[in-house]
């Protein structure tokens, strides 16, 4: 209610100082119909006339307009809520909508803030939310598990019947772990499997999420189809070339590539790849073969992975469900047994991947196989969205209609959350909050990407003051970027922050981010001129200035141009998700 009550004292500044408003975000919530149904407020202004409030006595107030000469210096929040207007006044932010907040961590009061209760998408920050719902509903200790069940062996190594490949939805798990499983059976004795490997009909439970064969191509002789080779011992795929070696050499090759669903005389399935084209003299390549065959690729892995290990395989695979397979198995010799197991990093490992680099479809699939693991269902998005509102309310208590999430990754258009709701969610999830449990808060914490040190901001806030204190998740869409996180430059006093920029238009990406940094960096300036040297970090020397004006720290200004340089673009990185399909990321 409090800053309700601030929020109007905001507008009926920006009212008396403001132009009229050229972009709100209620046009830009026009993108969808639920986001239009659900954006609870509008911009007080464009960037063009931005006034950034600050905290005095309390309560948030905008800086005096400075025009002509100035009687009285402005205090240090006037200094800095003016800088910030200059930078969000200036290319290229004023064309579009910028939403800030910023927090005291700890206690939740209000030190800035512009557009902040504005309804904007956040892109990538819903990450912020999935994950720490993940980690509440199966703990930063939990590991998806792999077994491979079976009967024992006779004394000659013989296993007289099938085994079960029995997954838990892992997401992490990959062709080179069927290698550790079948390293786990060889040492039980095992040297031949008369039998078939068996995995459930569910596409995704026993199989490889992220199912990729490599295919190696290597080109023959001028005329001539080039050797084409799949994994030893896989047989999933056959291969039809037809393919020529082209006379002269090529950087680039003309390969095609067709892939159909087809089935031995037997009936068991088969990916038939043919390649086509052309590919340079004395070229190679590898061609990575993506498939929804998960199950497939799995079972036919570990088949692979069974052989390598001297083990002869004589069946094939075949599917089955886990009832069935246990009823047949204790008619014909009793209960099956655990005969290996594979055991993923633990969930907080697989977080700390998810927000420092900004995975959208492993983001995706940890909320969703979490949510099913803690209700006991099957995996699914409208589960993981129901958890992720459910965290919502209990912990910053932001009910389910004040925002809109329908991922688990960010990877939409329809999101909204505002600076505010986004710095609640930082304060919750970092323990800041009372009633946090301290562990969970920690795992999250430490899954930040830190300012010049990794993940995507390994690249950004290099400067002395900021290089290693910002926590911070980006969030980028072609019409969005995000940054929010947390400062902690004054380890008595840690800051929380949101900035949301959105835009009608494709941002440049490069300018928008330089900008936020450099927000930041007033920030940083601000925290380290109100906190006692004592408790900053070691070798960094604070520089007063005049009374009232912005302090120097280790003589690195902060610059104000009207244009800012164009920096090395640094884009989240998910080059997996690259070569998926949009509607592919998100199952």
């Amino acid at each position: 209610m409090m800053f309700r009550a601030v929020a109007v004292v905001i507008a009926l500044a920006a009212t008396a100082t403001a132009a009229p408003k050229v972009r709100t975000t209620k046009a830009l919530a026009k993108t969808t119909k639920v986001a239009a149904e659900r954006a609870k407020a509008k911009p007080s202004h464009d960037g063009a006339h931005a006034r950034v409030a600050y905290a005095k006595a309390g309560e948030l107030r905008t800086p005096p307009e400075i025009v002509g000469r100035q009687e009285q210096p402005l205090t240090l929040e006037e200094e800095v809520a003016t800088e910030m207007e200059k930078l969000l006044r200036g290319k290229p932010l004023r064309n579009g909508v910028t939403g800030l907040f910023v927090a005291d961590a700890r206690s939740g009061e209000a030190l800035f803030a512009l557009n902040a209760d504005d309804s904007l998408n956040p892109a990538s920050n819903v990450k912020m939310v999935s994950t720490a719902t993940a980690l509440e509903l199966l703990g930063p200790t939990f590991r998806y598990t792999t077994r491979l069940l079976g009967r024992e062996p006779d004394a000659s190594g013989t296993l007289r019947g099938d085994m079960y490949l029995l997954g838990t939805w892992d997401p992490t798990l990959s062709i080179a772990d069927m290698d550790h499983i079948a390293q786990q059976v060889a040492l039980r004795g095992v040297r031949q499997l008369d039998g078939d490997i068996v995995v459930g009909s569910d596409p995704t439970r026993d199989g490889i999420y992220r199912a990729m064969v490599p295919i190696e191509i290597v080109a023959g002789e001028p005329g001539e189809p080039p050797t084409v080779t799949t994994p030893a011992g896989f047989d999933l795929v056959e291969v039809d070339v037809t393919a020529k070696t082209d006379k002269r050499p090529r950087k680039k090759h003309r390969l095609t590539f067709k892939q159909d669903l087809v089935k031995t005389p037997d009936g068991h399935k088969r990916i038939k790849l043919t390649i086509g084209g052309t590919i340079g003299k004395e070229g190679e390549t590898m061609y990575p073969l993506y498939t929804r065959e998960r199950t497939a690729v799995a079972a036919h892995a570990l088949r692979a992975a069974l052989r390598a290990h001297s083990i002869v395989v004589n069946g094939d695979v075949r599917v089955k469900e886990l009832g069935d397979f246990i009823g047949d198995s204790v008619g014909a010799h009793g209960l099956p047994i655990e005969l290996a197991r594979h055991e993923s990093q633990t969930l907080q490992d697989i977080v700390t991947r998810v927000n420092k680099w900004s995975v959208n479809w492993l983001a995706d699939r940890v909320i969703m196989t979490a949510a099913a693991l803690a209700r006991r269902t099957v995996p699914s998005m409208d589960v993981a969205i129901e958890a992720m509102y459910a965290w919502l309310q209990r912990h910053p208590q932001i009910k389910k209609d004040q925002v809109v999430v329908d991922t688990g990754s960010g990877l939409s258009y329809r999101t909204r959350m505002s600076p505010v709701e986004v710095v609640k969610i930082i304060r919750a999830a970092a323990g800041y909050q009372a009633g946090t449990e301290t562990t969970l808060a920690k795992a999250w914490h430490d899954s930040l990407s830190v300012g010049g040190t990794d993940g995507t901001l390994r690249h950004r806030f290099r400067m002395p003051e900021t290089k290693g204190q910002v926590r911070g998740k980006t969030g980028s869409l072609k019409t969005v970027i995000a940054l929010s996180g947390i400062l902690e430059l004054d380890p008595t006093r840690p800051v929380a922050f949101s900035i949301i920029t959105n835009s009608l238009r494709p941002l440049k990406k490069g300018f928008v981010r330089k900008a936020h940094e450099q927000i930041v960096a007033l920030l940083a300036k601000y925290v380290a001129a109100t906190a006692k040297p004592s408790v900053l970090p070691e070798g960094l020397q604070v520089k007063l200035g005049a009374p009232g004006s912005l302090p120097s720290i280790n003589e690195a200004a902060v610059t104000v141009p009207d244009e800012v340089a164009e920096p090395q673009e640094d884009p989240e990185l998910d080059a997996e998700t690259a070569r998926i399909p949009l509607s592919d990321q998100k199952k």
